[in-house]
C-alpha cells in the first residue's frame, strides 16, 4: 500500500503520508492516488488526517483518470467545503472547510453500478456527497490534490462504521459557524467560517457572491469591506442584493439564540435557521461521467 504521485514533482509520498513538494506559481498542483487492495465491489473506508494546511481536495478516482494538474478527474470534497469533479465545481458549500488537525472519514460503497461516497469530520457525519447511479468506470481509489507547500495528509484504513454514522447530524452544531438560511419571505443563505481566533469569513450569494471578513473583540463584532463578484443582478434581485450587502457591511453582532442565528447591524436584526442539509451530487452533475 502506497501513494502513487503524478509526474509534476509537486507531490511526495512516503508510506501513508503524502505532502506537497514545495513548488509555487501557476503550475503547483500535486496529485496522488492511493494504491491498495480495497477496491471494487463492497464498502471501503479510510481516515485522512490533515497534518498541514487547508483547502486541499480529497476523494476518489480511477487510475485511468489520474494525472497531473487538472488531468485528475474524480469525486472530490475540499477547498472552502465544495464538491468538485476535478475540473469544475459540482456543488458549493456542501460541507465545512477542513484543515490541519482535522480527521476526515471517507466511506465508499460500490454495489453493481451504484456508488456512494460519504464523509465525516472529526467523527461527525457530513452525509452522502456523491450518489452515482449508472457507474461504468474502473475501480475507485482514494485521491488527493494538493496546491500549497504546507499541504500534508496521512491516510489509514478504518472499519466500516455504517452509513448511518456518516449521516449529517440534525440541528445546528454549537457556535455561529455553518450554513444558515434567512427566516421570512426573501430566503437566502449565509455561510460563516472561522478563519482564526476572533476572525470569521461571512459570505452570501444572491445574484453575486458577497463576502466580508468579520472580527470580534471583547464581544464587539465589526465587518470589513464587502467584496463582490461583478455580475449585473436581474432587476428583481437588485433590492435584495443591496439589502444583503448593507447587512454584511454593517454587522455589529452575531449570536446564537437556541437553534437560531441572530445577526445585528445597528438597529437592524435578522434571524436565521440552519440551512437544509446538503444533498448528494448525482451523475448528471459530474462532467467527466457524461462525456
Amino acid at each position: 500500500m502506497s501513494w502513487t504521485v503524478d509526474d509534476s514533482g509537486n507531490a511526495v509520498g512516503s508510506g501513508g503520508e503524502v505532502k506537497h513538494g514545495g513548488a509555487v506559481g501557476a503550475e503547483k498542483k500535486g496529485n496522488a492516488i492511493w494504491m491498495d487492495e480495497q477496491v471494487g465491489e463492497g464498502v471501503h473506508c479510510w481516515t485522512l488526517e490533515i497534518l498541514g494546511g487547508n483547502g486541499m481536495w480529497i476523494g476518489v478516482g480511477t487510475e485511468d483518470n489520474f494525472g497531473s494538474g487538472y488531468k485528475l478527474k474524480g469525486l472530490l470534497y475540499g477547498g472552502p467545503g465544495n464538491l468538485s469533479d476535478g475540473g469544475a465545481l459540482v456543488s458549493g458549500h456542501w460541507g465545512p472547510k477542513y484543515g490541519q488537525g482535522d480527521k476526515i472519514g471517507m466511506r465508499l460503497e460500490v454495489s453493481g453500478d451504484h456508488t456512494t461516497l460519504s464523509f465525516s469530520k472529526n467523527g461527525s457525519g457530513l452525509g452522502v456527497a456523491f450518489d452515482i447511479s449508472g457507474w461504468k468506470g474502473g475501480p475507485l481509489r482514494p485521491v488527493v490534490s494538493l496546491d500549497s507547500p504546507d499541504h500534508c495528509i496521512m491516510i489509514s484504513s478504518m472499519q466500516d462504521c455504517g452509513l448511518q454514522a456518516m449521516s449529517s447530524a440534525e440541528g445546528p452544531a454549537p457556535g455561529i459557524a455553518g450554513s444558515w438560511q434567512l427566516d421570512g419571505k426573501d430566503v437566502w443563505q449565509l455561510s460563516i467560517e472561522q478563519s482564526g481566533a476572533g476572525q470569521w469569513r461571512v459570505s452570501a450569494t444572491v445574484a453575486n457572491n458577497l463576502g466580508c471578513s468579520v472580527t470580534e473583540e471583547n464581544g464587539v463584532f465589526s465587518a470589513g469591506p464587502v467584496m463582490s463578484t461583478m455580475m449585473m443582478p436581474p432587476p428583481e434581485l437588485q433590492p435584495l442584493e443591496t439589502s444583503v450587502t448593507q447587512l454584511l457591511s454593517g454587522i455589529t453582532n452575531i449570536a446564537r439564540d437556541g437553534e437560531k442565528l441572530i445577526i445585528t447591524a445597528g438597529d437592524r436584526s435578522e434571524k436565521f435557521s440552519v440551512a437544509s442539509g446538503s444533498t448528494p451530487a448525482t451523475k448528471d452533475q459530474v462532467r467527466w461521467l457524461n462525456n
